[in-house]
């Protein structure tokens, strides 16, 4: 167990992202698709279009420059949305519209992407329900903000990531100054989205204190609502540089201190902050990190979850656009039904981002005392200072988030631990 904690420690390998190598869940793969029987759902779409492709940007995505390719887009998506709504019947917990840039699509494109979005906010859906949308600031308009209203969106969630342009440029990324961004959130706030979300990441190449600080300014001027940290995962990039975690923990902790010196309120150790008593997180984010309710994608590379198992849709192994849209569908491509232990794993390396998890909910995946089972582990973690056991709650302590994957990897299936040691 040491070995295995301290080899998984200082792994850039192991972060929140499960599994770690994706050949390790090939004994699960089955031919059919996953079956959603809960009546308890989150969704989620992605629109994989974007004006530029950042090179720190782990998801698939593609350029945009082909108005039509949008159309056939959003005619599968449309059609694998009605589908799935026309043979389910489920209470919504969460929505959100991720990518890619949302925002960037054509206006009579994004007006048919907020037709859809506008028949699922109508479903049957729990009383904290709170969609969420992505957006860019060089591609939100007055226009494009009425129909994400229209559409029943209260939250929007910006990327900024890093205020120097050194940096951006060196990424392909968009340089945005910070009286743009100032216009565009007079903006959204007179639409009347209720709240801004904006991303920031830490652990970026040549990203230094300065830049941190720097970034920090900005949110002191934006005032958002929601700020949420992205820790750069280099397992899911082309390039691969290991950081370590002293270097990294540091970073998060002078934003921490920061943003609590600005008023946000978050656990050490969570990834969201808020300046209001939430999470900081949409209701889709919150539920299926926090409480374990199981999500279906729609889109190229959209990932689902069950109670049994996940799955991939086509684009996750890199096809290109025209091989995922010559079935007239975004179907499955590798899908997994996986036996507890995986489940468990795979939940916990969610939840970890938030912080977090819950010995009840490992509990009903096992259908055994999850104390129990996981004895020597939560021992170890718990004697170690690592992890602190409230209740039903597993929270990481400080210097628990500084090794938070070290902690993931001791819930990781006997597959993935001996496949770690190994190598």
């Amino acid at each position: 167990m040491v070995e295995l904690f301290n080899k998984a420690k200082n792994s850039y390998l192991c972060n929140t992202s499960y599994p770690i190598d994706k050949s390790l869940f090939n004994g699960y793969k089955v031919n059919n698709n996953l079956e959603f029987n809960e009546n308890k759902l989150c969704l989620y779409i992605h629109i994989p279009f974007c004006n530029q492709l950042c090179h720190f940007c782990e998801y698939i995505k593609f350029k945009k420059d082909n108005v039509n390719n949008e159309k056939l887009y959003l005619d599968i998506l449309e059609k694998d949305v009605n589908d799935f709504l026309d043979n389910h019947n489920f209470t919504l917990y969460g929505f959100d519209i991720g990518g890619g840039t949302p925002t960037c699509l054509d206006l009579d494109n994004f007006k048919r992407l907020m037709k859809i979005a506008k028949k699922i906010n109508s479903l049957n859906k729990v009383s904290d329900y709170e969609p969420s949308i992505e957006g860019t600031f060089n591609t939100i308009t007055e226009e494009k903000l009425k129909l994400i209203v229209d559409a029943g969106f209260k939250r929007i969630s910006l990327g900024i990531q890093t205020t120097n342009t050194k940096i951006l440029t060196s990424q392909n990324r968009n340089v945005v100054s910070i009286d743009y961004m100032e216009n565009v959130f007079k903006m959204i706030r007179k639409s009347g989205i209720k709240k801004i979300n904006v991303d920031f990441m830490y652990g970026i190449k040549n990203q230094a204190k300065d830049d941190i600080y720097n970034s920090l300014e900005c949110i002191k001027k934006l005032k958002p609502d929601h700020v949420t940290l992205y820790e750069m995962r280099y397992n899911m990039v082309n390039e691969k540089l290991e950081l370590s975690k002293d270097f990294l923990y540091e970073q998060y902790s002078i934003i921490y201190d920061e943003l609590i010196k600005l008023g946000y309120k978050g656990r050490f150790s969570q990834n969201t902050f808020s300046l209001y008593d939430d999470y900081g997180l949409s209701s889709y984010l919150r539920y299926r990190m926090i409480e374990n309710i199981s999500y279906k994608g729609f889109g190229i590379s959209a990932q689902s979850k069950t109670n049994k198992g996940i799955s991939y849709n086509v684009g996750k192994n890199h096809e290109s656009f025209d091989e995922c849209i010559k079935e007239g569908t975004f179907f499955e491509v590798d899908t997994y039904l996986l036996p507890k232990e995986e489940l468990v794993a795979k939940y916990i390396m969610i939840s970890l981002y938030f912080g977090m998890f819950s010995l009840s909910i490992m509990s009903n995946i096992l259908d055994e005392d999850a104390y129990n089972y996981y004895k020597k582990e939560f021992d170890f973690l718990v004697k170690n200072s690592y992890l602190k056991i409230v209740d039903d709650k597993c929270y990481l302590t400080k210097e628990g988030f500084k090794y938070y994957g070290g902690i993931g990897a001791m819930f990781y299936s006997k597959k993935e631990k001996e496949y770690l040691i190994e190598i």
